[in-house]
């Protein structure tokens, strides 16, 4: 089988992760795209079977993927657009692990007509909203829907039970921005750390609250019409509480500085992580009510490299992704339907299979 040539733009965790995964699978020949020289660097040092490519300008990077099936878009979210301009330019299928923004659309619809385009390929936006629609073929009507997402360690050791597992700077805008949901079946913003709830997963206690950012594209869900719709976070207990004291009482909510310096400083490191997704859906078959909650648990993959739960969650998700378009299991144009693909499929791919637990 020819090996599908992939870009990937960006050698921070989500590139270099990537990059592995991929590697490692025979289907596909890596290159890794970046300005940091010391980036490429720490890539080579981990012995990636992956080309690797300085970046000195922007204008660069469309002549890096001549040749070239792919690119992924691993990098921070102001960037996405530069890197799909350089897609379309090239002609090339595309792969990124936000929502796209308005603009960012306007460059990749042209390129959708002749190349796959995916989008949001990561967990959440990504994973979550495909086991989501996988759940919502059983009910009609559809009345409520709870998406839950926790990334958290495995054995919590502070007050807050957390640690960093991602970046600072995306965990307070989960904590800070709006929430995108449904409501008497139409879209609405919700306050964020709101609707507080608890829940047991095999014995051990969580909280739940609503947050943003896991689900922007509610347009994902209109085959089913949900009447409600909320997206929430998994957190050890009495995590809110700490997170409300910061924000609101020593009124770190509009010292954003402060906060981040805080927690990037105060919060450990976290490598040993869990990743779990919860989606609980309430609605009728026939005239019957019906709930039904699917719930699965990811670990980190040691073999795969030192990468957490959530970092290999994402790129396994957008490899099995890439693997069905190089087995031609997924058409070679258009903007991509991720989250209607069997989600059984999907677990079972040799990229996501490893992590379950």
């Amino acid at each position: 089988m020819t090996k599908l040539n992939v870009s990937i733009v960006g050698a921070g965790e989500i590139g270099v992760a990537m990059a592995r995964t991929l590697s490692k699978s025979g289907e596909f020949s890596i290159q890794v795209v970046d300005r940091s020289e010391e980036a490429l660097s720490r890539l080579q040092q981990m012995e990636i079977d992956a080309s690797v490519k300085a970046v000195r300008h922007g204008e660069d990077l469309q002549t890096h993927l001549r040749g070239q099936d792919v690119v992924v878009a691993a990098v921070p979210e102001p960037a996405v657009a530069d890197v799909a301009k350089a897609a379309a330019r090239a002609g090339v299928h595309y792969l990124d692990f936000t929502c796209p923004r308005p603009e960012t659309q306007v460059i990749l619809d042209p390129l959708s007509k002749y190349r796959a385009v995916f989008s949001g390929c990561g967990v959440s936006p990504g994973l979550i909203g495909n086991v989501t629609c996988g759940l919502l073929k059983s009910f009609s009507p559809v009345t409520d829907v709870i998406m839950r997402v926790g990334a958290i360690p495995r054995y919590p050791t502070n007050r807050l039970g957390y640690g960093q597992i991602w970046n600072v700077d995306g965990l307070i805008d989960e904590y800070t921005r709006p929430s995108a949901a449904i409501r008497d079946g139409q879209p609405v913003m919700l306050t964020p750390l709101e609707d507080y709830g608890r829940l047991s997963i095999d014995g051990v206690s969580y909280e739940e609250f609503i947050t943003s950012g896991g689900v922007e594209a509610l347009s994902i869900f209109s085959h089913a019409a949900p009447k409600n719709l909320t997206f929430k976070t998994i957190r050890y207990p009495g995590h809110l509480d700490y997170i409300r004291f910061m924000l609101d009482d020593l009124n770190l909510r509009h010292r954003r500085d402060m906060l981040r310096s805080l927690l990037y400083n105060g919060l450990p490191v976290i490598e040993d992580d869990i990743l779990l997704l919860v989606v609980t859906a309430r609605g009728y078959r026939g005239r019957l009510p019906t709930e039904r909650t699917k719930s699965y648990r990811f670990a980190p993959n040691k073999d795969v490299g030192p990468f957490n739960a959530l970092i290999s969650g994402a790129t396994g998700y957008a490899a099995a992704l890439l693997s069905m378009l190089s087995q031609g299991k997924i058409e070679p144009h258009g903007h991509v339907a991720h989250h209607l693909i069997d989600t059984d499929a999907l677990l079972a791919s040799p990229f996501l299979k490893p992590l379950l637990h």
